[in-house]
């Protein structure tokens, strides 16, 4: 296989991750994308300004909306798709990209300080990392975390330790995995991140380390959907280590 194919596959296994990150965080319970629209008044002065906020961040989510609508439209060349009615359709996934970029791009310019712009700064930088942008897309992912410390905070937390690895910064990715699985306030479920973290520590050769993580998990999340693959990893590794040379003095 080709080098350019195979980094190819990689982003495109990357953006699916990141995308799934925000689809997990809507079925349970968290919908961010309803957070723009919660009544703004409370907190505010009473007239012009709580309408205007309210209408502001209405306009927000609706551009947002239509962005993400492109983000998920669908390519039909080399995908045997079919046009859907109400569904955008695009000859590439380059093409896709570059047009969902440019409509997160201006939600996040014009509302910035709405949570929708910051939403779509997470999906902007899921359409750099997918366009081979790594650099700006973890900028952008940066950017998300520099905000408050809410549910977007921990997904772009997660999402910029995958796009560490991406880049090979294999160091600065386990400590952004460490620093979630040690909170207690992060929301994500942590038998993910520590496989993740487990795997990472795998990459680097610390299979002592990697093989502490997934008995975490086995320990700490006995229910996991996780846990036949965390075993059968844990017990390859096991499987390794009796197989080293024993040191002689």
């Amino acid at each position: 296989m080709k080098r350019s194919h195979r980094r190819h596959l990689k982003q495109d296994e990357l953006v699916h991750g990141l995308d799934s990150a925000m689809t997990w965080s809507q079925r349970h319970g968290k919908n961010i994308l309803n957070i723009s629209l919660v009544v703004v008044g409370a907190g505010l002065l009473l007239g012009g300004l709580a309408i205007y906020r309210s209408r502001q961040a209405q306009s927000a989510h609706t551009l947002f909306s239509a962005a993400l609508n492109q983000f998920h439209g669908v390519v039909l060349s080399g995908t045997g798709a079919e046009p859907t009615p109400g569904v955008p359709t695009f000859k590439s996934s380059e093409e896709r990209y570059q047009v969902s970029l440019l409509a997160f791009q201006d939600v996040a310019e014009n509302f910035g300080g709405y949570d929708s712009g910051r939403l779509a700064e997470y999906y902007m930088s899921i359409c750099h990392i997918a366009l081979g942008n790594l650099d700006v897309g973890l900028n952008s992912l940066e950017t998300v975390r520099d905000g408050k410390r809410d549910l977007l905070y921990y997904l772009a937390s997660r999402s910029l330790a995958a796009a560490k690895i991406e880049v090979g910064d294999f160091v600065e990715a386990s400590e952004i995995y460490r620093s979630l699985v040690d909170d207690t306030e992060n929301p994500l479920p942590k038998d993910y991140l520590l496989f993740a973290l487990g795997k990472n520590e795998e990459r680097t050769g610390n299979d002592v380390q990697a093989q502490q993580y997934y008995e975490r998990i086995l320990a700490e999340h006995p229910t996991s959907q996780l846990r036949g693959e965390v075993t059968e990893r844990n017990e390859a590794l096991k499987v390794d280590g009796l197989r080293s040379p024993e040191i002689v003095d």
